[in-house]
């Protein structure tokens, strides 16, 4: 369990950047950025509402928090999981929603591997595609061995019974990967996501990564759009009989 999270304000000043952008993993520049849009003393989240922390007290990385990622992963899933559920497959849609929502806070990682920058090559699409790969890659070799330990041999024809849900799982990690890249582009950091191809920023400054009020209503509304996906089809069915 986590110990009870507590409040820290932050008081921007003209040495702020310089001290933490060390320890942010960016550059200077960014930071300042970041501080500036932040303004003077914003009280941000604690340490422990995101996925992954720095430091024990002070400020917490730039980064959309966990809840923000969650609610914004279920909330892109939510149509598909409705349409899931319409066609009465209502285990895929679960998968689903466990799988796109489970890799959401991934990219964060970085702040944990040592000589990566934070919101570096996590956060590209070519993580994205790497990861994806492998995820159908694995999905496929585990399907292989398990058909053929069940039945002793695999036939040609079973082959594409086995790609298709694997293809499927690929998609669902990369749809969960890239709700991450699209919660951080709407605060002022922003991402590189075709770096070191082509290293320009996005960032829309819609929000602050800390800005509680977002991050809750992301994840209100990952929750709503869920649960609503869930639910109407099965009140459609009931209906229909």
């Amino acid at each position: 369990m986590f110990s009870k999270p507590r409040r820290t304000t932050v008081v921007a000043s003209s040495l702020t950047p310089l001290l933490i952008a060390p320890v942010l993993k960016q550059p200077v520049e960014e930071v300042l950025e970041a501080t500036a849009f932040r303004g003077v003393d914003e009280t941000v989240s604690p340490p422990g509402t995101v996925f992954f922390s720095y430091k024990e007290d002070g400020v917490t990385a730039p980064e959309m928090h966990r809840r923000g990622h969650y609610g914004l992963a279920l909330l892109v899933f939510s149509p598909l999981a409705f349409l899931l559920n319409v066609s009465h497959a209502s285990g895929a849609a679960l998968v689903g929603i466990l799988i796109v929502a489970g890799v959401a806070p991934i990219p964060d990682i970085d702040q944990h591997l040592p000589f990566v920058s934070h919101r570096g090559i996590t956060h590209t699409v070519w993580f994205i595609i790497v990861a994806s790969t492998i995820a159908t890659a694995m999905t496929l070799a585990a399907a292989v061995q398990g058909t053929q330990a069940v039945k002793g041999t695999l036939s040609t024809a079973s082959v594409p019974s086995l790609v298709l849900p694997a293809l499927g799982v690929g998609f669902l990690v990369a749809l969960g990967l890239a709700t991450h890249l699209i919660g951080d582009v709407i605060t002022p950091m922003g991402i590189r996501p075709f770096a070191p191809v082509n290293d320009t920023k996005y960032t829309w400054k819609l929000t602050t990564s800390a800005n509680s009020t977002v991050n809750n209503a992301l994840f209100v509304a990952g929750l709503a759009a869920t649960g609503a996906a869930i639910y109407i089809p099965r009140v459609f069915a009931t209906l229909g009989t």
